[in-house]
């Protein structure tokens, strides 16, 4: 592999007008209308260090190939780093698919695949040992007898798609902090359970094992999966707490407010919750996840901010988010 190609961070903080080769993974390809009538294509293109929209008109050299890509392709893909409304684009005029040999090997797949920064190892010792700490010993064993049959698949999943924790063992990072989180907070509210709401905070997530593909190496985003499209994670997340609450044989009153945690867990019915959050743990439970969830995605951002860049959009916080950091040192 040539020592030329560089990640897509790195290509799109290059300076306009020069050169870049990255490896990445192509998304779907749709047709746009333009101003004058005519139609240009846009996808996007993702490896391990970002992702980012790429527009293509009808008289580029990538334009035979493009549109016989299927998406998640992987490509070899270069041009010229451009700006297009003070930000920076990218305007490819080479487009190869990689080839078999290519896809076999590891160290270039690996440039294809996001995952934590954090080891992961760690984490799951990290994570086990608050599970340890649930008070209640029916609830505790209730996230041991999950994380039996779980565990595995449970850390290396992703949390996300897109929004955050969108990689390789996002989902014990993004639990592992929440559960800190809780231990640290609950403390101060005394009315708020803690055993169920570390066993809330834990298995919030648990069904997002099954409703997102697993991300193999080559791979730059997970995908749904059946039951992820028919039910979604937190409808399956309370089917497998049901499963091992009456296997270790958990009151079916906690049992209850154990999966009304997971299932009211996005707040509002308009954001996925199956009911608003109704119990103080749920509550606890639900403001958490939301605050986690927004602060990685602003981390994230931050993290892959082109420099001289003020604002920047971000969903997570439906706005604009300014990526200067105040001078207080």
């Amino acid at each position: 592999m040539s020592e030329s190609v560089i990640s897509l961070r790195e290509s799109k903080t290059s300076p306009v007008g020069t050169r870049f080769l990255a490896i990445c993974s192509v998304g779907e390809v749709s047709t746009k209308p333009t101003k004058n009538g005519s139609s240009y294509f846009e996808f996007i293109i993702a490896d391990a260090s970002d992702d980012m929209k790429v527009r293509v008109f009808a008289d580029s050299p990538i334009k035979p190939v493009l549109t016989t890509l299927k998406s998640g392709t992987p490509v070899r893909i270069g041009g010229v780093v451009g700006e297009f409304n003070g930000r920076p684009e990218l305007k490819p005029d080479v487009l190869t698919p990689l080839t078999d040999a290519e896809k076999s090997d590891p160290a270039i797949m690996g440039r294809l695949t996001p995952v934590s920064q954090f080891d992961p190892v760690k984490m799951r010792e990290d994570l086990m040992a608050i599970v340890s700490r649930i008070p209640h010993a029916a609830l505790r064993a209730t996230v041991e007898s999950v994380f039996a049959e779980h565990g595995e698949r449970f850390c290396e999943s992703v949390a996300a798609m897109g929004m955050h924790h969108a990689y390789r063992h996002g989902l014990l990072e993004h639990t592992l902090r929440m559960a800190r989180c809780a231990e640290a907070l609950l403390p101060l509210y005394p009315r708020v359970d803690v055993a169920l709401t570390l066993a809330g905070t834990i298995l919030h997530d648990i069904g997002k094992i099954q409703e997102y593909t697993r991300l193999e190496a080559g791979m730059s985003r997970a995908g749904f999966t059946r039951a992820g499209n028919l039910h979604g994670h937190l409808v399956l997340g309370a089917f497998i707490v049901r499963e091992h609450a009456a296997k270790v044989g958990l009151d079916v009153s906690l049992r209850e407010r154990l999966e009304h945690i997971l299932l009211s867990h996005h707040t509002m019915r308009e954001y996925g919750a199956c009911q608003t959050p109704s119990t103080p743990e749920a509550v606890f439970v639900a403001r958490l996840d939301d605050m986690d969830a927004k602060l990685s995605a602003i981390e994230e951002e931050l993290r892959k901010a082109p420099q001289g860049l003020e604002f920047t959009p971000l969903r997570a916080i439906d706005g604009q988010l300014l990526l200067t950091p105040p001078k207080t040192r």
